[in-house]
């Protein structure tokens, strides 16, 4: 059985492994494997990972004391999901929406949860639409000198 808990530092190789798991798994088609490997390194560094452990909601899905998908909202004037991965063996069992879930459960003063992602990434915006999200608006952005249009969602909560 999944159980989903707040992250700490103990957590940071584990949550590494599963972004470095999902984006090969997600991204290998959409953009270039130097663009994933230098979004991983900035994004997934001991020092980054550990300031937003510390400035955001950082919660990890485990089972069998094993890691097997994270989230991480931020949580300001708006609340943003700022990532959300499960590695490519646990997708499909409700993993992501039961993260999203206990994130809004913390995160209960809101009305509204956004989120990007890469529009090409078809299996992730099947799942933001599922879980209730809808396009405000697409825009390009520079990854890396990569060129990605992004699109920005939104869910009323």
């Amino acid at each position: 059985m999944v159980n989903i808990r707040k992250a700490n530092v103990e957590d940071i190789p584990a949550i590494r492994r599963v972004a470095t798991m999902a984006w090969h798994d997600t991204y290998q088609n959409i953009v270039a494997a130097s663009t994933i490997a230098q979004f991983l390194s900035a994004a997934y560094s001991d020092e980054r990972l550990t300031k937003r452990l510390d400035s955001s909601i950082f919660l990890v899905a485990e089972e069998n004391n094993e890691v097997v998908g994270f989230t991480n909202f931020i949580n300001g004037t708006e609340l943003f999901l700022s990532a959300i991965y499960v590695i490519p063996g646990y997708q499909r069992q409700n993993i992501g929406g039961r993260l999203i879930a206990a994130g809004l459960e913390i995160c209960n003063d809101y009305h509204e949860l956004f989120v990007e992602v890469a529009s090409d990434n078809e299996t992730a915006g099947n799942f933001y639409r599922k879980n209730g999200f809808v396009l405000v608006r697409e825009y390009e952005e520079d990854l890396f000198g990569e060129k990605v249009t992004t699109g920005l969602l939104k869910k009323k909560l």
